[in-house]
This record gives structure tokens, C-alpha cells and sequence, in this order.
């Protein structure tokens, strides 16, 4: 077995040996760059839309709690008819006396202490909003590598449809020089029956690259959001890991499939501080004013105001224990969702890895295997017509040349297709591709700033409304 150590020279060898030809069917030449294709699936794709609509709505849900850090002013006002029996408030003037009260006032409160309550509220919601984003960049990956996928599939299929094309040349080639000998004596007209039969199942190979392409564009459609153009290439990528190792050093620390878990165990510990929050007692700062008239029973113009502390306290609630408890298996539940994800993912960059470099070795195992039969298939045609050679022996040859043509392509586009899923499995295609922080909505580092800045920092975010 052929085996090459140095991967990343053999992958820069191969693909300038990679050609990707490209179809005309004569229409103007529009571009379409694979960085183009990628950024509209990304920003435009339906499943793109739906993430970042759901990481502006998390992101407003936080801002909510801004109403738990500032000052709460009501507004009150009250009329009806009273009638009071109190004999021994009222003078005989006043009591039983049916008058119209009315009376409009202003209270305003302020938690003074709430058993840290708002704090751990807002960082656990700062924690999920993180893990919104965090979701929209990893969907953003996955849609990346299907933009990828997609548009190296188109021209897999151009490439395909070129050698089906060149081999049905091949075959009436063949088929002209068949007749010419069938009709000088020099063959059989079996020959020219099995010739027909070798130049229909060209054909028919050719209709079938036709409707895998077809279903090919339907799926770029689908993905992008527009026809592919007429020309499209692949660019080159580089920085890529020197080992598996390597790879999955990197996948780990970069991936949002990670970092989302992260947020999830954040998330249940903030919500062990809020529900600790309700075995301590709450102060609330309450002043206040009212003016009315005929109030409680007594006539006249009344007006007061009013400033104090309220404590509330529950030292008592059933269930807590099981409340702690379940919050405690939460916590266990997600640490273990991390666990599982870093599997996932050193997986996916060993299989990854596996597949680039089979690759690599496929590819230029086929080159030099089509080149043999290219050599096989001259040989054999000058044989022919020297007539040392049968016709059977000269259409196998093609067929075997046609086959391994064929292999050869989709080898090829496996290989491109493999480096980008490296790219991916590292959570840094999107990125590749320069989708700027600006095409996804926030940042993630709402929990950070959270904990490290006053609430007031977060609160005047700024979300951009979706266009």
C-alpha cells in the first residue's frame, strides 16, 4: 500500500493536479464564488433567519430584567361612595354619612436586598443568551458545509456530464471505424451489434449524470437560494492541522458545541443562587404619596406621604429539599451533556481527519491508475487495428478508463469536500468564508460582561432589529 506521512505537501500537489471543469450550456458566464454561495446560505437561509431572530428574542428577554435593578413607581387613584358605622372614631355628624371619596396617589419601591436573587436571575439569562448565540454560530457551521457540500457537488456533476460527454465521442469514434471494418470484411456484423450496445449504455449513462445533476441543482437551490452560476471554482485552503492530534486539540477548544454545554452547566448553577434567593428575607425600600378627599368616613381634604422598610421573609416552604436536589441533577445532567459533546467532537475530527487523508492517498492512487489505463486503452486501439486485439478487448478497456474517470472526479471532489470539513470541525468555516461578526446579531460574552461589569452595562445593549 502506497502511504504518505506528509499530508498537508501531498494535499497541495493534489489539488494542483485537481482541475474542475466547468459546463457552459450556452449562457453568459456568471460568477458565483464559493465565498458568495456560503454567505448567502448562512445569512439568508431560512434556518439561519430563525436562529438569529431567536437570539434577538433572548437577548430582549434579558433586557427585561432591567425592571429588577431600577426604582418601581406606580401610580393610584380611587373613587366610590362610602358610608362608615364607627361610633367611636366617627363624630354623629360624620358616622353613617354616605359621601364620595376619592383619593390619587404615587408609591415607589426599591428592592434593597433580595438574597442576591436579581444577580443570579440576570447571569443565568445572560448565560442563555449566550448559548443562543452560540447555537446560531454553530447552525451557521452546519449550513456553512452544506453551502460547501452543495457547491462542490454542482461541480462534481459538471465534471461527471464533461466525461460522460467524451466518452459517448469516444464510443461513435470507435463505431465509425467498427463500420468501416465490418463493411471491408475485416469483422463480423456482431461487432457492429455490440458496438450499438456499448454506444446506448453510453447514453444511458449520460441521461443518469443528467438527472443526478439535476437533483444536484435542486439541493444547491434549496441551500443557497438561487441557481448555481456557470462559473465556479474551489479555492484553496490552508492553515490546516498537521495531525489528528492537532485537530482535535483544536476542535475542542473552538467548538460552539462545547461552548454552548458551557452555558447549560452556568445556567443551572445561577439557578441554585435564585432559589437559595427565597430562604433569605427581602428588604424593600417603599415611600409614597396620596391626596383625597372624604376619605374613611371623614369629610374634608386629606394629603400624607410616607417612607419605610418592608421585610418579607418565608423561613419556611415545603419542597425545598427536593427543589435542591433536582437542581442538583440538573447540574449533573449537563456536565454530563459537556462530557458527551467533547466526545462528539474529538470524534468528528478523527473521522474527519481519517477522510482527508484517505482521501489524499485515493486521489493519487487514481491518477496513477488512470494513467495506466489511458496507456492500456492507446495500446489496445493500435492493437485493434492491427488486428491482434478483439473488439471486446477495446471496450473493456474504454469502460475500464470511463470507470475509473468517473472515480476519479468524485475522488477529487472528496477531497476538497474533506478539507472544508476540517475547517468546520475546528467551528471556524463560517469564518473562512469572512462572515463578519456583523452577519450574526451579538457577541457572546453577555455571562462575562454580566459578572464583570454592573448591570447597567448590560442593559444598554443595543439589538439590532432584523431587516
Amino acid at each position: 500500500m502506497l502511504i504518505f506521512t506528509d499530508y498537508r505537501r501531498c494535499a497541495r500537489l493534489t489539488a494542483r493536479a485537481m482541475t474542475f471543469a466547468l459546463v457552459s450550456f450556452g449562457a453568459p458566464a456568471v460568477a458565483e464564488p464559493m465565498k458568495q454561495a456560503v454567505h448567502a446560505a448562512v445569512t439568508q437561509n431560512p434556518t439561519a433567519l430563525a436562529r438569529q431572530a431567536d437570539v434577538r428574542a433572548s437577548a430582549m428577554e434579558l433586557l427585561q430584567n432591567e425592571r429588577d435593578f431600577v426604582p418601581r413607581l406606580s401610580l393610584f387613584a380611587e373613587g366610590g361612595a362610602e358610608i362608615y358605622d364607627d361610633s367611636a372614631r366617627l363624630t354623629p355628624a360624620e358616622n353613617r354619612e354616605t359621601r364620595f371619596a376619592r383619593e390619587i396617589g404615587v408609591v415607589a419601591e426599591y428592592d434593597i436586598f433580595d438574597g442576591y436573587r436579581r444577580a443570579n436571575t440576570l447571569y443565568r439569562e445572560a448565560a442563555r443568551v449566550d448559548g443562543a448565540i452560540f447555537r446560531l454560530l454553530d447552525a451557521s457551521e452546519t449550513l456553512a458545509l452544506n453551502a460547501v457540500e452543495a457547491y462542490i457537488d454542482v461541480i462534481r456533476h459538471r465534471d461527471l456530464r464533461l466525461v460522460a460527454d467524451q466518452n459517448i465521442r469516444r464510443h461513435i469514434e470507435i463505431s465509425r471505424q467498427v463500420n468501416n471494418l465490418v463493411d471491408a470484411g475485416r469483422l463480423s456484423s456482431s461487432d457492429r451489434f455490440e458496438m450499438e450496445e456499448r454506444l446506448m449504455a453510453a447514453r444511458l449513462g449520460r441521461l443518469q449524470v443528467d438527472q443526478a445533476m439535476a437533483e444536484t441543482y435542486a439541493r444547491y437551490e434549496a441551500v443557497i437560494g438561487r441557481k448555481p452560476g456557470q462559473s465556479m471554482s474551489i479555492p484553496r485552503v490552508r492553515d490546516l492541522p498537521d495531525s489528528m492530534e492537532d485537530l482535535a486539540l483544536r476542535s475542542v477548544r473552538q467548538s460552539h458545541q462545547i461552548k454552548l454545554a458551557d452555558t447549560r452547566i452556568n445556567q443551572s448553577k445561577y439557578q441554585a443562587g435564585v432559589d437559595r434567593a427565597d430562604e433569605l428575607p427581602e428588604l424593600t425600600l417603599r415611600a409614597g404619596v396620596r391626596a383625597g378627599s372624604d376619605l374613611d368616613g371623614v369629610g374634608g381634604d386629606q394629603s400624607d406621604a410616607f417612607v419605610g422598610v418592608r421585610m418579607n421573609w418565608e423561613f419556611y416552604a415545603g419542597g425545598r429539599k427536593a427543589r435542591s436536589a433536582a437542581l442538583a441533577y440538573r447540574t449533573s445532567e449537563a456536565i454530563a451533556e459537556r462530557s458527551q459533546a467533547v466526545r462528539d467532537v474529538r470524534e468528528l475530527a478523527a473521522r474527519t481527519w481519517i477522510s482527508y487523508t484517505t482521501n489524499i492517498e485515493r486521489t493519487v492512487l487514481l491518477g496513477r491508475r488512470l494513467e495506466a489505463a489511458r496507456k492500456t486503452t492507446e495500446q489496445y486501439q493500435e492493437q485493434f487495428q492491427a488486428g491482434t486485439r478483439s473488439l471486446l478487448d477495446v471496450l473493456d478497456a474504454e469502460r475500464t478508463y470511463f470507470n475509473i474517470r468517473f472515480e476519479e472526479v468524485s475522488a477529487q471532489s472528496s477531497l476538497a469536500f474533506s478539507q472544508f470539513r476540517i475547517l468546520a470541525a475546528q467551528s471556524k468555516l463560517a469564518a473562512y468564508f469572512e462572515v463578519k461578526p456583523a452577519d450574526i446579531p451579538l457577541i457572546p460574552d453577555f455571562e462575562e460582561r454580566a459578572r464583570a461589569d454592573r448591570p447597567a452595562a448590560i442593559f444598554r445593549t443595543g439589538i439590532p432589529s432584523l431587516e
